[in-house]
């Protein structure tokens, strides 16, 4: 059961109570509505019986006073005769337009008013003006003709009360019948809705119980499982052959692993706790200066961000060792970050092992090299040789002998030229200057010129006036030694090489073209692998891996793109 069926379960278990109180009140209501009709025409024939008893009285009382008059002639006893008629009438009325009045009461009322109007005009009226006029008005057979008539109204008052009292009595049965009802309703309801309730209840408790069971089960397995997999991780971390440290958001230490404690010289008890930049102390190998935590740059890049080239890191006891490798957020399943782990290596002996590789490479261009500058030094010491002897045969005339000076001088001047740039070729600087590249290839050109000479390519430079960058020079001149020296190799006889230089606002960038043949897909994936060549024996494999690396740390790149012609020929080597 999820949670979306258990509030289902909650939600009903909440309102079956009120509906079902809402059926017993419609029922109810219903029965109270039926009491309340019987109770109203109980009220009506009770207000009907008070009526007629009205009416019948009045009639009384005009009957007395018309008996006083006709025995006294006095007028007082008018009194009680005048003016009942229209009340009379209005009750009878009254109780006629009663309504739910059935069709005999109704003919009986209309009976009874009629009597009562015919003794009133016909009898009592004309009695009280016989008594007026001093006439014969009190005949035996007149009274009796009048008794007679209000004998017949009594006899009518008499049958309708009665019948309106049985109808009151039925009435009261009716109302106690729907109350008895009504009682009974409330408690066949109130058992049908309990017991239903009850068993609704018992089943939706079972569901949930069953649930509740299975559900700590699950969590049970769960839990057996969330112990074994952090049993697994432990064991990984312990076994992993890279440093591991864990942080919580607050960039707080939270675990190590061996190699971690091994690195950092911190163990577990020592660390727990403790801000990362003093368990994490990492400075630049160069600068010394501390580099930027990787908790704080993970937090600001909010991504898995890797430590800054030449990274060291000093342990405890006051040694370094260099590391390399990345931070990454640890996310909640809100996405949140909760924390960074660190993952980081010792590459102390790659670093020297890319030394002495980078070493190896700068002594392969050197021995490169080294035919072709003994060629560029003797062809102009040769020259000066030949001048020098021509000089001491003093058969030249002052204005030779300048000339042929000069000459000397000039061929001089190129061997110094070659040394120079042999000299600056790999001396070494500590700290990035300022490098005018439009030189710097000027030098490396003069150098290998007699071998592109040699392997019949035509060189096109393209070099504006000036292009400064901020670099290492010696490792520039072993990067652009290495692409020149594949570049004219790579070209087929009488074929050409490009060297284009183009300032850039932030930097320069460096084209080299070749028109030789296609590098495929698959070699381009492996030409900047350690120790892969295509020129076979000749070649060591380090050239262009090195050549990266170097440009890596300068912060640049390098691009090939083959071919770099519609003919399907040629190599694009960029360099920025």
């Amino acid at each position: 059961m999820d949670i979306r069926e258990f509030r289902r379960i909650l939600l009903l278990t909440f309102l079956l109570p009120i509906a079902a109180l809402l059926i017993v009140s419609g029922v109810l209501s219903w029965q109270i509505r039926s009491a309340n009709l019987a109770v109203n025409q109980l009220q009506l024939i009770d207000r009907n019986l008070q009526r007629l008893g009205q009416a019948q009285k009045l009639i009384l009382d005009q009957e007395t006073g018309l008996r006083g008059y006709q025995l006294t002639h006095d007028e007082q006893f008018l009194d009680l005769y005048r003016g009942h008629e229209g009340e009379i009438v209005q009750r009878l009325n009254d109780v006629e337009q009663t309504p739910g009045l059935s069709l005999p009461q109704t003919t009986r009322i209309r009976s009874l008013r009629a009597s009562y109007l015919q003794w009133k005009h016909g009898f009592a009226d004309l009695q009280i003006e016989a008594v007026r006029t001093a006439k014969d008005g009190n005949p035996v057979e007149v009274n009796l003709r009048g008794k007679a008539q209000m004998d017949i109204i009594r006899s009518q008052f008499s049958e309708t009360m009665q019948a309106t009292t049985v109808l009151r009595q039925q009435s009261v049965e009716v109302w106690q019948e729907r109350a008895r009802i009504t009682r009974v309703y409330l408690l066949v309801l109130s058992l049908l809705t309990g017991t239903l309730i009850a068993i609704y209840m018992n089943h939706q408790l079972n569901r949930v119980s069953l649930s509740f069971q299975t559900s700590v089960t699950s969590l049970q397995e769960r839990a057996d499982q969330l112990f074994a997999s952090e049993q697994r991780l432990r064991t990984t971390l312990v076994s992993i052959g890279d440093g591991v440290i864990v942080t919580d958001g607050h960039g707080l230490v939270t675990m190590l692993n061996p190699i971690a404690t091994e690195l950092t010289g911190w163990t577990i008890d020592e660390a727990f706790g403790q801000p990362i930049e003093d368990v994490f102390d990492i400075v630049n190998e160069e600068t010394r200066l501390p580099i930027e935590s990787p908790i704080a740059r993970v937090k600001r890049m909010d991504r898995v961000m890797g430590l800054a080239n030449h990274t060291i890191l000093r342990r405890r006891d006051g040694t370094e060792v260099h590391i390399d490798d990345s931070g990454a957020p640890i996310r909640d399943a809100e996405g949140l970050m909760m924390g960074v782990v660190i993952v980081f290596r010792d590459i102390t002996h790659e670093k020297q092992t890319q030394r002495i590789l980078i070493s190896n490479e700068r002594l392969a261009v050197t021995g490169r090299l080294a035919a072709t500058i003994a060629h560029e030094i003797h062809n102009p010491l040769d020259s000066v040789a030949n001048i020098l002897y021509l000089l001491r045969t003093d058969s030249y005339e002052e204005e030779e002998r300048r000339h042929l000076l000069e000459m000397a001088d000039q061929e001089l001047s190129r061997v110094t030229q070659i040394s120079r740039a042999m000299l600056s070729l790999y001396r070494e600087s500590r700290t990035p200057v300022p490098v005018e590249l439009r030189e710097l290839l000027q030098d490396l050109i003069s150098l290998i010129s007699y071998k592109i000479q040699r392997a019949q390519v035509t060189l096109e430079q393209i070099l504006p006036e000036t292009a400064l960058v901020e670099g290492y020079p010696a490792e520039l001149r072993q990067v652009f030694t290495n692409l020149i020296t594949n570049a004219y190799e790579a070209a087929d006889p009488g074929g050409f090489v490009r060297v284009e230089l183009i300032r850039l606002a932030d930097g320069a960038r460096v084209i080299l073209t070749n028109s030789g043949a296609a590098i495929d897909n698959q070699t381009q994936q492996s030409l900047f692998q350690p120790f892969f060549s295509t020129k076979g024996e000749r070649g060591t494999g380090l050239g262009l891996w090195v050549s990266r690396g170097i440009l890596s740390k300068h912060g640049g790149r390098i691009e090939l793109e083959s071919p770099a012609f519609p003919d399907g020929t040629g190599v694009k080597v960029t360099v920025t």
